[in-house]
């Protein structure tokens, strides 16, 4: 087990094992160290589907549940620099919080097969923004339920590295339900208020000039583009991308919820 994780098997599974090339759906429920229960995905009504050879979720999860089989239970005590770091998730997980994970594995599936149950009810927002080494600029990707809860994982390149050396860090949030409904209400009305701003994908081409990265740009301008769109049960509602630089996008109270959220991750001059 990597340093960092502690790990000890409660059940010992039978079934299935799970690989890093493993899309793994789990229960799981996390305390921190004085007790506090701060995950719960059997109370939240849905399980956790990860695939284990991506960044879904923090690390520390994803390292622990590799070699655990079908039926098992383990129970994890994972450092703060493999789960919500120094940022923690506020209101709900403090700054370098050590965590106690039960995970419980449900099913091992191919890497990457999704099912329809895999969906869960409602519409779900879903914003990208390419990541660029030679600018230091981290990849974002940022969801959001109709509830409120939203959460933004980056994946954050490291100087005179390849992406294969970049960090990744997690940033929960809970949003009321006006800010919610202005965000959704946005997104969805964006392309017939602004359809000249609104790409499609043929608009795009896929830049991959850094190793094991692709950045989507403009075909006309080469400029970088994130791409957003709303998901209701495996079907997109909507879907569209942004030139970065676009004033609709810059203005948009989305693109603000995000940079918020990653504020500490972007370069100053990006930041602001």
């Amino acid at each position: 087990m990597p340093s960092g994780i502690k790990s000890k098997d409660v059940v010992v599974g039978t079934g299935t094992l799970a690989s890093k090339k493993s899309r793994v759906v789990i229960h799981v429920r996390g305390f921190l160290k004085r007790g506090d229960l701060v995950i719960d995905t059997r109370k939240d009504g849905q399980p956790w589907r990860i695939d284990l050879g991506k960044r879904d979720c923090f690390a520390g999860l994803r390292q622990g549940i590799e070699g655990m089989c079908v039926g098992g239970h383990r129970e994890l005590i994972i450092s703060p620099h493999l789960g919500y770091g120094a940022e923690g998730v506020p209101g709900r997980i403090p700054p370098n919080a050590v965590l106690r994970l039960e995970v419980e594995l449900l099913e091992v599936r191919e890497f990457g097969v999704v099912k329809p149950e895999d969906y869960p009810p409602g519409r779900h927002l879903y914003f990208f923004w390419p990541g660029e080494a030679s600018r230091n600029w981290p990849r974002i990707q940022f969801g959001l339920e109709e509830n409120g809860r939203c959460g933004a994982g980056l994946t954050i390149p490291q100087p005179k590295c390849s992406w294969r050396y970049a960090k990744s860090r997690s940033i929960e949030r809970q949003l009321n339900k006006t800010d919610t409904s202005e965000l959704f209400d946005e997104t969805a009305t964006l392309p017939q208020r602004h359809p000249e701003a609104c790409l499609s994908n043929d608009r795009l081409w896929a830049d991959a000039s850094e190793k094991a990265n692709s950045v989507a740009r403009d075909l006309l301008t080469n400029i970088p583009c994130i791409t957003i769109g709303i998901l209701e049960r495996g079907v997109w509602q909507c879907h569209y991308s942004l030139r970065e630089t676009d004033p609709v996008l810059l203005q948009s109270k989305l693109l603000g919820l995000v940079k918020s959220m990653a504020a500490n991750f972007l370069p100053v001059n990006k930041a602001d």
